[in-house]
């Protein structure tokens, strides 16, 4: 069997839901051919997609565990789908279009909402709450957590939110507190590599002296 008739057949749809199926959505190179019943989110710079099931607007519980996309993990499920939502609010400011990919969210930004939820002050706990829902819901693919940059970005697994799912966010982002502006970590430029030839402005003294130490 020649390689485009498995890409095209069902051995490679198989295999390829087999991957996702244990263990969630994958990141892959543009190039990758397309799956039956995959969507495709592509990343924001184009250099990577992922693969995840395409889900029936409205499916319910059953389906979702069936395809193995839990709604939201299972740990401190109130408290995690609370963050989640938190971040949405977040990281989709633009709610008349689609979710994915959206923009990316600062800590800073979560804790001010969380606590203006609760409506109290920032508490010393409130940071161990967040930071756990936070990788867990990084773990299931829900958002994508940069920890060391104290940042955040919707996750892939929020491409397959149907209409129905997009319109109970938008009325859930609405009666949220608006977060604060965002204040994101500056990326610098790259240190330039040595240059690993000798300059060419080396005086010829220089050099001299440099074969006489040797």
């Amino acid at each position: 069997m020649t390689s485009g008739a498995v890409e095209n057949g069902r051995s490679y749809n198989a295999l390829w839901w087999a991957k996702v199926q244990s263990a969630g959505p994958l990141q892959v190179s543009p190039d990758t051919p397309a799956v039956a019943g995959l969507t495709r989110a592509a990343e924001p710079d184009g250099e990577s997609v992922w693969m995840l099931p395409t889900l029936p607007d409205g499916a319910g519980h059953s389906v979702l565990e069936e395809l193995g996309t839990p709604p939201v993990a299972v740990e401190q499920p109130n408290e995690t789908a609370r963050v989640l939502a938190i971040c949405v609010t977040c990281c989709w400011p633009d709610r008349s279009g689609p979710a994915w990919p959206g923009v990316v969210g600062t800590l800073t930004q979560i804790k001010a909402v969380y606590a203006d939820l609760r409506g109290r002050p920032e508490q010393s706990s409130d940071l161990t709450l967040i930071i756990g829902s936070l990788r867990r819901l990084h773990a299931t693919s829900w958002l994508i957590w940069n920890e060391k940059a104290g940042e955040v970005r919707l996750g892939p697994r929020v491409v397959a939110w149907g209409p129905s799912q997009l319109t109970g966010l938008r009325e859930l982002c609405r009666i949220l507190p608006d977060p604060p502006t965002a204040v994101l970590t500056p990326r610098g430029p790259l240190d330039p590599e040595p240059d690993p030839l000798p300059s060419e402005d080396a005086s010829p003294a220089s050099s001299a002296a440099a074969e006489g130490d040797s």
